[in-house]
């Protein structure tokens, strides 16, 4: 099945060029001008990606993130001809899974976007249909499901939501706990060493996955972080 695309953007030219070169490489495209647009749109129907334009003629586009990701976590670019860091680091931070800044090179969207697709979509079995050997991992009252992407707490099972950055990001952590893993190790594992990710972006992350995590009222992370060197999942993982 086709992954549909949602890209908001007030250009029209932009966008209708966007659909075609997108539809060339199998993907479904879809156009909102405006926040309003796209708000109707997904009010209506389900997308597997959102291209999000931060510059929109009636409202900002980092609200329309902070809508979303109210209430789900479909990935989301960010795409805008401002370059400014905070601009980045508050998208990243209200649940954004990449940046782009304008101008651009269409191939160069083409790869974020299957660079966050493989991130969010669910894991493949093996090529002898058989799932990872490890379907859960669980710790720190937490199960994390590495198959249906799903982190539960285990004292209710209540969800708790992430992205598929931070389903990625996670996953790394949790497989190597008590193991620090470098930014660069980390930028190869999540991101596929994407080159405009910085270590902001990536500190970013951490920081929203942190608050998801941690419920210790005495300020202890779950993630620590090992200055010069990287970040670590400072408790004991039972793998099942």
């Amino acid at each position: 099945m086709q992954d549909h695309l949602l890209i908001v953007d007030d250009d029209r030219q932009l966008t209708a060029f966007l659909e075609r070169f997108l539809a060339k490489h199998g993907y479904r495209a879809t156009s909102a001008g405006s926040g309003a647009q796209a708000r109707a749109l997904l009010a209506r129907r389900s997308f597997d990606l959102i291209v999000l334009d931060l510059i929109l003629p009636d409202i900002d586009g980092l609200e329309i993130a902070r809508e979303m990701r109210r209430q789900d976590r479909t990935p989301i670019i960010m795409l805008t001809a401002r370059d400014e860091v905070y601009d980045r680091i508050v998208g990243l931070e209200l649940g954004a899974d990449d940046y782009l800044t304008k101008p651009y090179e269409p191939r160069e969207l083409l790869a974020r976007i299957k660079a966050v697709l493989r991130r969010a979509h669910p894991l493949d079995p093996g090529a002898d249909g058989s799932l990872p050997a490890a379907r859960r991992l669980v710790f720190a009252g937490l199960t994390f499901d590495l198959v249906t992407r799903r982190l539960s707490r285990s004292a209710d099972g209540s969800t708790v939501p992430l992205t598929g950055t931070e389903f990625a990001l996670l996953r790394a952590l949790a497989e190597r706990p008590g193991e620090v893993l470098t930014r660069p190790t980390i930028l190869h594992t999540v991101y596929g060493n994407a080159t405009s990710v910085t270590d902001r972006t990536i500190d970013a992350h951490v920081a929203r996955l942190r608050r998801k995590l941690d419920q210790d009222e005495n300020g202890s992370s779950l993630i620590q972080t090992v200055h010069g060197e990287g970040y670590i999942l400072a408790t004991e993982v039972e793998a099942r």
